[in-house]
C-alpha cells in the first residue's frame, strides 16, 4: 500500500525503516522523503510508529516518556 503518494513510499518501506529505528515522522522523512511534502501522509506515518510501539517493535514510547520526565 502507498503511503506517501507525493514520493510514492510504500508501507512495506515504511515499516522496515521503523524495524531499522526511525522514531519519529521527522526521522522517516530523511530516510526516505515521507511526510516532507504536502503532508498528507503525517498522520499515516504517526499511526504507524504508534501500532509499532504498542507491539513492541520499537521504543518510541519509552523515549516520549524518557523525554517528558527529563523536561519537568
Amino acid at each position: 500500500m502507498i503511503v506517501c503518494l507525493c514520493k510514492a513510499v510504500g508501507s512495506k518501506t515504511i515499516e522496515r525503516l521503523i524495524d531499522e529505528g526511525a522514531r519519529s515522522v521527522a526521522c522517516i522523512g530523511k530516510a526516505c522523503g515521507a511526510g516532507t511534502d504536502c503532508g498528507g501522509c503525517r498522520g499515516t506515518l504517526d499511526d504507524m510508529l504508534d501500532e509499532a510501539a504498542e507491539r513492541g517493535r520499537s521504543r518510541r514510547l519509552a523515549l516520549y516518556v524518557d523525554a517528558t520526565a527529563a523536561a519537568e
